[in-house]
């Protein structure tokens, strides 16, 4: 195409020749389409001409593709930027979701119509966005959800054999702790050295709720699989009961999910409160996912602090048909301009997060007619409240 065609300019870049001619090929009759072999290459463009769609391969010698995002985020943010890759470390393009660097993840080899359908939706997004910022963020956001929406969707059938590998395992396990008390006996008196049977004796002693917890959170799991991979699927239509749930053992759960993080830096986490409260209107697989969410960052905020004894500590009470969880921690708490922005989706405080914990825990707490609360200041820790509704008798 010469510079004289009115249409948006998509610009390719691939360190590989022959998809390089590929592209172009399928693409010239309906796009103004550009291809350039290196991101070096790719920036002279933009300083050049106008790009509405950049489309580029994540590993490339010299500037890899992250980086060429990076820089067009930065220095041209109206553009349309999507990854087309065969590379099968999903990790790096989560990442890059994640930071806003792409609105869209396309495997190769492409398909022409589906690769059609999403350049066209990119062309227009950017036309319409490209006026207005804040149009053209609402869009990115859009998009980028529903990315992570599709590779969920790919995950969902891969997870579910070695989850249910996971299950035999366990129940073999749970049949090993059935015998835990004999297999003591046998240890305290065999020959082994005293050091030897302390510790034979003390796992022994914690199998029986080992295999407890293990079996919780594999079927959670199980359960959270089970409900990506029925979203969108048609539902018969049927009578929905209430959920219920006490919340006692939930919160247990979730304090024994993330003692691997509160050990390392030395962390409490404990219970206050009754040892039942009366069910909630919640059930168990979703309240899981928010209290293990919850407790979690609570136990990274205080890790973070880089000090040992430090605490987190949940606390339940119940009043006016409701019940209330409050998790408050003493860890490195967050200014207002951080607080403000909790729970937007994408937004993260942390490298190795997806800012998407607390965006789906107000989500499920709405959803039930609950209310999420979060109060924090910097130095001094921060505070969790979630009110749920109490089950009703119907």
């Amino acid at each position: 195409m010469t510079a004289e065609d009115p249409r948006p300019l998509v610009l390719y870049v691939d360190d590989e020749r022959a998809n390089r001619i590929v592209l172009e090929h399928s693409l010239k009759s309906d796009f103004n389409i550009m291809v350039v072999e290196s991101g070096e290459k790719a920036i002279t463009v933009f300083e050049e001409r106008e790009v509405a769609v950049l489309v580029t391969d994540m590993r490339m010698p010299g500037m890899e593709g992250d980086q060429l995002l990076r820089i067009v985020k930065d220095r041209w943010p109206a553009t349309m930027r999507m990854v087309m890759t065969a590379h099968q470390d999903i990790g790096p393009i989560l990442r890059a979701i994640n930071e806003g660097l792409v609105a869209r993840y396309i495997i190769k080899p492409f398909e022409r119509p589906e690769l059609l359908q999403v350049l066209r939706w990119a062309c227009e997004a950017w036309a319409f966005g490209k006026d207005s910022q804040a149009l053209h963020h609402r869009l990115m956001e859009t998009e980028r959800l529903a990315t992570l929406g599709s590779i969920a969707g790919l995950l969902v059938h891969d997870l579910r054999q070695p989850l249910m590998s996971q299950l035999v395992n366990i129940e073999h396990v749970g049949e090993l702790a059935k015998d835990a008390a004999a297999i003591t006996s046998a240890v305290e008196s065999s020959s082994l050295p005293a050091d030897v049977k302390h510790r034979a004796i003390a796992i022994l002693g914690d199998l029986e709720g080992v295999v407890v917890d293990l079996k919780q959170s594999t079927m959670h799991l199980s359960e959270m699989i089970s409900g990506l991979r029925d979203l969108g699927r048609p539902r018969a239509s049927v009578k929905l009961t209430k959920p219920s749930i006490d919340a006692v053992p939930i919160i247990k759960h979730a304090i024994a999910v993330c003692q691997e993080v509160a050990m390392k830096s030395r962390t409490s986490i404990t219970y206050v409160g009754p040892n039942k409260l009366p069910n909630a209107q919640m059930n168990q697989t979703e309240l899981m996912q928010v209290l293990i969410n919850i407790v979690a960052n609570a136990a990274q905020a205080v890790a973070a602090r880089g000090e040992p004894n430090g605490t987190v500590k949940i606390s339940t009470r119940t009043s006016a048909q409701m019940v209330e969880i409050e998790v408050k921690d003493s860890g490195v708490g967050m200014d207002a301009e951080t607080l403000a922005k909790v729970g937007t989706p994408f937004f993260t405080t942390r490298d190795e997060g997806t800012g998407l914990g607390i965006a789906q825990v107000q989500r499920l707490v709405g959803n039930v007619g609950g209310r999420f609360k979060i109060e924090s200041k910097l130095g001094a820790g921060t505070t969790v409240t979630i009110v749920l509704p109490i089950t009703t008798a119907s």
